[in-house]
């Protein structure tokens, strides 16, 4: 009995804790709204910054709000209104149940409290001071208009001020100067920026919205101005626009944004838009849209759009542009739907979202609901945009007896932001280096024609052998980097010279009636490169044949019988030091008697014999392998 107790209080006190950490996963409860927005002004969070038409736009913690000179800018919180005026940056530090938490950077702030409820949870820093309010009312704050000064103006109320190593209280119509460590007071002062606060603090007076919703229902100061109410039976005090456009729908005008942690946020266009779009539910009656705030007896949960989904990847619809394709829909959600947050919320949280009606009525989901007011875009805008212009999108309405059968979905989840510079798995970005790079590439590997018609550089040799050196560096390139393609290279190299060699001897054969010029058989200068020398005419075949490659065959064999006279006295050399006694040594001068004469050549003086007997064999032997197939490409180019 005594352990099943034990186990008792165990497992009660771990469902307490797990209710805790759940609880403490909770989003805010709260967020702001930009109310008004006159010039330049921005809103940063989580990295994005919007501008622009930010009417309505969600302002949460961790915001940076900020307006340029001769701009202004108003957001409220409940009935809190922060307004700033031109030239001022201020941060919403912490938003939540418990805090409002703002730093004013630079610039003037104007803060009005009118619950004492939020008195506690409100603080206002700047460089050099901390403002807390005693009283419902309106203060105002300089910072950095002077250099390390902030002046603090009470025109309403109370407030608290700690800065500059004292604490002191300001009552109605006194301000404090805190510049570093000194602090001073005197009377407050009014200028255009309190006229204007004080016109806006006028549209809240006597309020008819606040019988029918609390004060912490951010935006219902505009539901009267823009609509009117009415009691119902069923479902309690409705609110419903005065002017909204044919077919009109809730949720259909306006803008979709991502706002972490909730996901996809509405943005409505309307003025009124705000508090009808993140609490309570609508309901259509006698074919007229009405709000349903519902009974809130407690502060009521913000939630980014109460609407259901539908449709997905694997439902396709015909759009206003003609286009077919996977389409996601959504529609407000009734008194009678349940609300299904797309984030991890607590069970508490969860039902503090729901709707009721005089604190005891909960409406029973239904399996068979009429889905009233269903819009539907292409799949590709939540994964493409940021922001979805909801106006601007191909979009269409399903009639509920077409929109009865479409599937449930949940919210769609964008694509990764792609940043610029960076690149997806699976997708190349081309860049212009990149096709630079290529073309360049494709250049050296395309064969550059040659001056003469009919006749191209191999592609393997032209490959090999850089754009400004002459063709006997290239088998030096293929030794030195000993890759494939310039191994290649070198062996069509050497065998094009072979077919050459052998090409010649027998033009030479047939034309000893008619031997060449001795000025055509001069190598053109190393410094000029055989592509950029004018085409000649040729008086026959065998002399153009001959025009077009004697001057690179003179240089490449004479690079080699340099190499091998090289070899040949470094061999020498080693002999003589490994047999101290004399032997008998091939002259000298032989590599310089071996070298070719101005052509024509004889046949019997290209065959004399080497310092090294084995290099000549090997290369008479790979002469012999590739004389036939040179042979008949000759013939052909005959």
């Amino acid at each position: 009995m005594g352990r099943k107790f034990v186990h008792l209080i165990l497992l009660t006190a771990l469902v307490a804790v797990s209710s805790l950490a759940l609880a403490g996963d909770d989003p805010p409860a709260r967020v702001g709204r930009i109310s008004s927005a006159e010039g330049q002004v921005t809103v940063e969070a989580d990295g994005e910054q919007a501008s622009g038409n930010l009417l309505n736009w969600p302002v949460a913690g961790g915001s940076r709000v900020t307006a340029a000179p001769g701009s202004r800018l108003e957001f409220r919180i409940g009935s809190a209104a922060i307004r700033l005026d031109g030239d001022s940056s201020l941060e919403v530090e912490a938003l939540d149940d418990d805090s409002l938490r703002l730093r004013l950077n630079y610039g003037s702030v104007s803060v009005r409290l009118r619950s004492g409820e939020l008195l506690g949870d409100f603080e206002l820093n700047t460089p050099q001071a901390r403002i807390t309010m005693l009283e419902p009312g309106l203060v105002r704050v300089d910072s950095e208009r002077q250099p390390d000064t902030s002046v603090i103006s009470v025109l309403a109320g109370a407030a608290s001020v700690d800065g500059g190593g004292a604490a002191l209280t300001l009552r109605a119509g006194k301000r404090a100067v805190v510049q570093g460590e000194q602090v001073s007071t005197g009377q407050a002062q009014r200028d255009r920026f309190d006229d204007w606060v004080l016109a806006r603090d006028k549209r809240d007076e006597n309020s008819q919205s606040l019988r029918y919703v609390t004060a912490d229902v951010t935006g219902y100061e505009e539901l009267d101005q823009y609509g009117s109410w009415r009691e119902s039976e069923d479902y309690g005090p409705l609110w419903s626009p005065r002017s909204v456009p044919v077919g009109w729908a809730p949720y259909r005008d306006g803008r979709w944004t991502w706002l972490d942690p909730w996901g996809w946020t509405w943005v409505d266009d309307a003025p009124w838009g705000y508090a009808p779009s993140h609490y309570g539910r609508w309901v259509m009656l006698d074919a007229r849209w009405y709000w349903a705030p519902g009974r809130i007896t407690s502060r009521p949960v913000w939630a980014p759009a109460l609407v259901g989904w539908v449709g997905g990847s694997n439902w396709s619809v015909a759009f206003a542009d003609r286009r077919n394709g996977p389409g996601v829909g959504w529609y407000p959600l009734t008194p009678r739907d349940r609300f299904v947050p797309n984030y991890r919320v607590s069970a508490e949280h969860e039902r503090r979202l729901g709707w009721s009606h005089q604190n005891s009525v909960h409406w029973k989901p239904q399996r068979e609901v009429r889905r009233e007011g269903v819009t539907v875009l292409p799949r590709e805008q939540f994964d493409a945009r940021r922001t979805v212009n909801v106006g601007k999108a191909p979009r269409i309405s399903l009639a509920p007896n077409d929109a009865r059968n479409v599937p449930l979905s949940t919210a769609p989840m964008p694509a990764n932001r792609v940043w610029p510079g960076a690149v997806t798995p699976g997708r190349v970005i081309e860049t212009r280096r990149d096709r630079d790079h290529e073309r360049d590439n494709a250049a050296e590997r395309q064969p550059r024609m040659s001056i003469n018609p009919g006749q191209n550089r191999a592609p393997a040799q032209q490959q090999a052998m850089p754009f400004a050196q002459p063709p006997a560096a290239a088998p030096q390139a293929a030794d030195r980097n000993g890759d494939e393609d310039r191994r290649r290279a070198r062996e069509e190299n050497d065998r094009r010279e072979a077919g050459q060699r052998w090409n010649r001897q027998s033009i030479q054969a047939q034309q000893q009636a008619q031997p060449q010029p001795q000025q055509q058989a001069q190598p053109q200068p190393p410094a000029q490169h055989p592509f950029a020398q004018p085409a000649q005419a040729a008086p026959s075949p065998a002399a153009q044949f001959r025009q077009r490659d004697d001057g690179a065959e003179q240089r490449m064999r004479e690079q080699r019988e340099q190499r091998d006279q090289q070899r040949a006295q470094r061999e020498q050399r080693d002999m003589q030091a490994a047999r101290p006694a004399p032997v008998a040594q091939p002259p000298q001068p032989q590599p310089q008697q071996a070298q070719p004469a101005p052509r024509p050549q004889p046949p019997p003086q290209m065959q004399a014999p080497q310092p090294r007997p084995q290099q000549q064999r090997d290369d008479d032997n790979n002469n012999g392998r590739r004389r036939g197939g040179d042979k008949d490409e000759h013939r052909q180019r005959e």
